[in-house]
């Protein structure tokens, strides 16, 4: 016996003629969409592949913007097939866009259909912005508990620039790890991870070589998975600034990011603040890192680089004040000690700046640019010995090609009246990419290497940027904040 089960099947038969199966499978019989669904899912068999028949079409089932898949075709070999040749209509086929798919390491979507969102990038919440940034198609091979938490530390972790600060980066860094061990797809998390690397690379917290190493993979990645992401665009041009030195590239990525990113990005301004002190625009540099810092009063490392902005421009009084009114207000770290450091060498009497900077080192033995600063002050104050031990201590068990901060290590040098082997260590902090670096022009405290051949030759080989048109920078800031 066999029961049979009445399905709202509609026959192009004539009325009252019976439907086989033989119907159904030759698509003489018009099977609701719903039945089909069930029958997918009953069976396992996964419905046959679906014909994309435009460019919005395989967008839409991609995730992604034309202009984004277009690329990938004319770049990267997306089975895109075309109506009487190549300026014909363009049309797909989803298991092949799914195959390409898992050839680039992502997996496999073994559906006929599905609904993509388009990533969006100026997503009020930060959760909001993670959501929207993986590819679906990706993130179904994830349990959602996985994603969902993923998505938390990547809003915590954003969260947390707000006050970023020399010691809590390390922990935006794990946070940003984490969320990406949960969710291997989430291109914010890589975004993410690659301005915290940039970071800690510039700042001397990582060896930048190593860091700036990881950061450019992370970044890459983010950018595979999704191309758009501006938080990834805004690393990968710090990254160009700080490293591979392409001021246009860092220029035009930064301004970019200050427009794309809202809330307004104090990632993107302070960068731009720092290409302005590369440029030699030091006094407009000085006004642009203060108003991100006022944008943004709890974040202790723009408000150091606004500090050693004014330290840059020759205002020595004004830095010193403003370390000590953010120390009052709860800032520290290593930027606000180099400053204070070098500031005091350029402000004040020998014993004055001497005792100042014994008593920051006695607090802060592992500051090395403000153990190189105290060096160089010993040094040129004939305490030869005392700079000598500092020097013993910085470079213990290294070679001077592996010195932790060459920048410090040069400082000390400079006092001892050891310029060549001092701008040796200029020349790798310059190459490593240390922030000290996009200075080096300007820097008050080497401006006594200017008449020298070896320092000449140094800056001949380097590159360093030609302003851009005045204001150009104040007025991009402005608009964004």
């Amino acid at each position: 016996m066999f029961r049979v089960i009445a399905l709202p099947v509609h026959c192009v038969a004539e009325r009252g003629s019976s439907c086989c199966s033989t119907c159904v499978r030759s698509g003489r019989v018009n099977v609701p969409s719903e039945v089909m669904n069930v029958r997918k899912e009953t069976t396992g068999r996964p419905a046959p592949p679906k014909r994309l028949d435009s460019w919005k079409a395989i967008a839409a089932y991609m995730g992604r913007s034309c202009r984004t898949v277009q690329r990938w075709h004319s770049q990267g070999g997306l089975p895109i097939h075309h109506l009487g040749g190549e300026k014909g209509s363009a049309f797909a086929f989803s298991d092949e866009l799914d195959r390409w798919l898992m050839s680039r390491g992502l997996p496999h979507l073994n559906t006929s259909q599905h609904t993509l969102p388009l990533p969006v990038q100026h997503a009020t919440h930060p959760r909001e912005a993670v959501v929207h940034s993986f590819h679906p198609a990706v993130t179904s091979f994830t349990p959602h508990s996985s994603r969902v938490r993923s998505a938390d530390l990547v809003a915590l972790a954003y969260g947390m620039w707000k006050t970023l600060s020399h010691s809590n980066l390390h922990l935006i860094n794990q946070h940003f790890r984490e969320a990406i061990d949960l969710d291997p797809c989430n291109a914010l998390a890589f975004a993410g991870l690659g301005n915290a690397l940039v970071a800690q690379g510039a700042l001397g917290l990582v060896r930048a070589p190593i860091a700036y190493r990881v950061a450019q993979a992370a970044l890459n990645h983010a950018l595979e998975i999704d191309p758009e992401n501006a938080s990834a665009k805004c690393a990968l041009a710090w990254y160009k600034m700080c490293l591979t030195r392409d001021w246009l590239g860092a220029h035009s990525g930064l301004v970019e990011a200050a427009k794309l990113l809202r809330p307004p990005s104090i990632r993107a301004l302070a960068g731009q603040g720092m290409l302005m002190i590369a440029e030699g625009r030091l006094h407009e540099a000085a006004n642009l890192l203060q108003k991100a810092a006022e944008h943004n009063t709890l974040n202790s490392i723009v408000m150091g680089m606004y500090c050693w902005s004014e330290y840059m421009a020759g205002e020595y009084p004004k830095a010193l004040h403003l370390v000590e009114q953010s120390r009052a207000t709860g800032h520290f770290g290593l930027m606000f000690d180099a400053v204070e450091a070098l500031s005091s060498v350029q402000a004040e009497t020998p014993c004055e700046h001497i005792a100042r900077m014994e008593a920051l080192a006695a607090e802060s033995p592992q500051h090395h640019v403000l153990q190189g600063a105290l060096g160089y002050a010993y040094a040129v104050n004939c305490q030869r010995l005392r700079a000598s031990q500092i020097l013993d201590a910085l470079t213990h068990k290294r070679t001077m090609a592996h010195v932790r901060e060459p920048y410090a290590v040069a400082l000390l040098l400079i006092g001892l009246n050891e310029r060549q082997k001092a701008i040796q260590l200029l020349e790798q902090s310059y190459r490593e990419g240390s922030l000290w670096s996009l200075g080096f022009r300007s820097d008050p405290i080497l401006k006594s290497l200017g008449y020298d051949l070896h320092y000449s030759v140094f800056l001949s080989r380097v590159s360093y940027p030609q302003p851009y048109k005045v204001g150009e920078g104040i007025a991009t800031a402005n608009r964004a904040l």
